[in-house]
């Protein structure tokens, strides 16, 4: 825990891609081809982010429900070097990404604040959307790609998450595999599945 809150805060950097056969590619900006680019800039959040940061969540979570913004704030007031938004040029706000340190075998309970944190085994991702009209972009995957860097920093060599409405199919592409036999609370909806990542520098 203590090495998450000393960690470098998290610099605004743009990300570049190239779309081209339906295949991502992150590239410098003088590569000698004609691409498709998608320009964003990921930071930490700060106040101004909330607003767009609920209205995602709105467009993501019409099965299992919306956090109160209070919920959302406690994750980054527990670690904010692991929360972040992707920007476009103008400011909006494309995606966000909520994670913090956890410990146990049971993740957090979805629609609680939460408790004190005093020991931490591994990252925990509660949260990761994009805007409906940016997905497909690799907003997302730049962004976890983001945790992962400060997670390796820190010495974290394992993230968890709750796959959630049928996404464990996105998260197994990013190399997450389920955890046999785990308990997930109900309020993560029907057949939410708890999965792990272990990482390597």
């Amino acid at each position: 825990m203590d090495a998450l809150r000393s960690a470098p805060s998290c610099p605004i950097r743009y990300v570049h891609y190239i779309k081209q056969a339906g295949a991502l590619f992150r590239s410098p900006l003088n590569l000698a081809v004609t691409p498709l680019w998608i320009d964003m800039k990921i930071q930490e959040i700060d106040g101004e982010n909330w607003h767009g940061i609920l209205e995602i969540q709105g467009e993501a979570y019409q099965e299992i429900g919306l956090e109160d913004l209070e919920v959302l704030k406690s994750k980054l007031a527990a670690s904010p070097n692991t929360c972040f938004v992707s920007l476009s040029d103008q400011g909006t706000v494309l995606g966000y990404l909520l994670a913090h340190p956890w410990n146990g075998s049971t993740p957090p309970k979805l629609f609680e604040p939460l408790p004190d944190i005093t020991a931490s085994e591994y990252l925990y991702l509660h949260d990761m959307a994009v805007n409906s009209q940016s997905k497909g972009q690799g907003i997302g995957r730049a962004m976890f790609e983001e945790l992962v860097g400060v997670a390796l920093k820190t010495g974290i060599q394992e993230i968890r998450l709750v796959a959630v409405q049928g996404s464990g199919s996105f998260w197994s592409f990013l190399g997450f595999r389920e955890i046999p036999g785990a308990t997930v609370c109900s309020s993560y909806g029907e057949n939410a599945v708890l999965m792990e990542k272990v990482l390597t520098a």
